[in-house]
């Protein structure tokens, strides 16, 4: 089903049903208005970004793997290699908004070694808020800690009076 509505500045507008939640959108909309789904007008979304992969590979995953934007399902893309970049990146060395390996970097990042604006590292965690056995941070928290606000065993050192020990 598919009908034309006439817009603004003599254009028409072509109004078809969202293809997850069947509710009518305009064919040219970004995101339908229900459901959320990207492309709603369109029988398959066009995959946006950017994606590489190394040729090189060690245990069946890419030495360098980078990935942003979505794929032709309309879910983000995730880095996964030994080298991982983008806005999800899984690896050895994890960099991107979320970030997951032994070393990762990211703004939400959980590793071995980790820094971010929220990271949780099983040894070294450094960023605004640190979670780890080594924390250093705005907010740090584990074993050994330093920051502005520390929860540790023992305190490298702290800006805070009388921080929690």
């Amino acid at each position: 089903m598919s009908c034309r509505v006439g817009g603004g500045q003599g254009e028409a507008m072509q109004i078809v049903p969202c293809r997850q939640c069947q509710a009518l959108v305009d064919a040219e909309w970004p995101r339908c208005p229900a459901c959320g789904a990207i492309q709603p007008g369109l029988a398959e979304i066009e995959p946006k970004g950017y994606e590489w992969e190394s040729k090189g590979q060690w245990m069946g995953l890419p030495l360098v793997h980078i990935a942003f934007g979505y794929d032709s399902k309309g879910q983000a893309r995730t880095a996964r290699g030994i080298v991982a970049i983008g806005q999800r990146a899984i690896g050895g060395v994890a960099i991107g908004i979320i970030a997951g390996g032994f070393v990762s970097i990211g703004i939400v990042s959980a590793g071995i070694f980790s820094l971010g604006v929220v990271s949780v590292g099983a040894i070294i965690a450094g960023g605004v808020n640190a979670f780890g056995a080594l924390s250093i941070g705005v907010v740090a928290v584990g074993y050994k800690v330093g920051g502005v606000a520390t929860f540790g065993s023992k305190v490298m050192f702290s800006a805070m009076k009388g921080a929690v020990q």
